[in-house]
């Protein structure tokens, strides 16, 4: 999931949950089994979503080689 945002006009509204709700059917949908994020502030939303924390290693390699240090963003993935 490259980013997930929602307007802080209409939070607490269930956008955010929908729109992680259509993302979780559509990956299953496709055979995927994980999905990971990366976070700098929201980790506490995805953790009561049933994400769990986890290390840069645990993200594939191509992505792995990606991340961004200096942003020191959370890894987060959930088991679908």
């Amino acid at each position: 999931m490259a980013c997930l945002t929602v307007n802080p006009d209409v939070q607490a509204q269930g956008d955010g949950e929908r729109i992680l709700k259509h993302m979780e059917n559509r990956a299953r949908a496709q055979g995927i089994s994980k999905l990971f994020v990366l976070t700098t502030r929201t980790a506490h939303w995805f953790i009561k979503r049933g994400f769990a924390p986890a290390t840069v290693d645990a993200l594939p390699k191509d992505r792995q080689r990606l991340y961004n240090w200096q942003r020191k963003s959370q890894v987060l993935i959930k088991t679908l």
